[in-house]
């Protein structure tokens, strides 16, 4: 179990880092600036290349950091985003981001992830390095509100970081290259698989955000990787 107060607090903090570091690495969590590219670049490939066509499309962005998803999205012609975000300094820096970029069609929404609820069904429903932080008291929470608001036709796409071989926790260790302490819990694709099952969405497309070898995975008892859920 981690400190969901202390992981706010690492987010917080991380958006303290406005100015200092890169737009991208405030939530990306990258400051070296050619790994930070390269993993940008990668990720919007397999990130859109699971998503399908986005134009037109309602999208609920959840544990939307500073909106760089959401910004994305928009820029492939999505019609509307809701982002949701529970630390307010990262609320702060989407809106004030997208008041920059003359944005209208997303909607900052400061919340925990599992509280939110609305009566809207989204074509789409993006999760991105949320379920990493989250108790499993938090996931149980927001697991049936995922379902109620995933449009019929609708998919969830989650791109979060999976234990392998086995689930791996890691709670309140310093991190060197990032000058605070650091807690996550990396859940196994199968504990993912069974979630999402249990709430009648089945997994259609599945893969590891960076191929084996590859620099960016910097941790062997972990991967970030990509999952596309539909209902059954």
């Amino acid at each position: 179990m981690i400190d969901a107060e202390k992981v706010k607090a690492f987010w917080e903090n991380r958006a303290a880092k406005m100015g200092e570091v890169a737009f991208e690495s405030i939530v990306n969590l990258e400051e070296d600036q050619e790994a930070l590219a390269e993993k940008i670049r990668v990720e919007k490939e397999n990130v859109f290349k699971t998503l399908g066509d986005v134009t037109g499309k309602s999208i609920l962005d959840l544990g939307a950091g500073i909106g760089q998803w959401a910004f994305r999205f928009v820029e492939h012609g999505a019609k509307h985003v809701t982002a949701v975000e529970y630390a307010a300094n990262l609320v702060r820096i989407g809106r004030e981001e997208a008041k920059r970029r003359d944005v209208s069609c997303i909607d900052f929404i400061e919340s925990p992830a599992e509280k939110f609820t609305s009566a809207q069904r989204f074509d789409i429903v993006f999760i991105s390095g949320l379920f990493v932080y989250l108790n499993d008291d938090q996931v149980e929470e927001l697991m049936p509100h995922l379902r109620e608001m995933t449009a019929h036709s609708g998919v969830v796409v989650l791109r979060d970081g999976t234990g392998v071989p086995e689930r791996h926790e890691i709670n309140q260790k310093m991190s060197d290259h990032l000058g605070l302490e650091y807690s996550a819990i990396y859940r196994t694709r199968e504990d993912y698989m069974q979630l999402f099952l249990d709430i009648g969405l089945e997994c259609r497309h599945e893969q590891n955000m960076f191929p084996e070898g590859h620099p960016l995975n910097k941790y062997p008892e972990t991967r970030l990787r990509l999952y596309r859920f539909e209902k059954g």
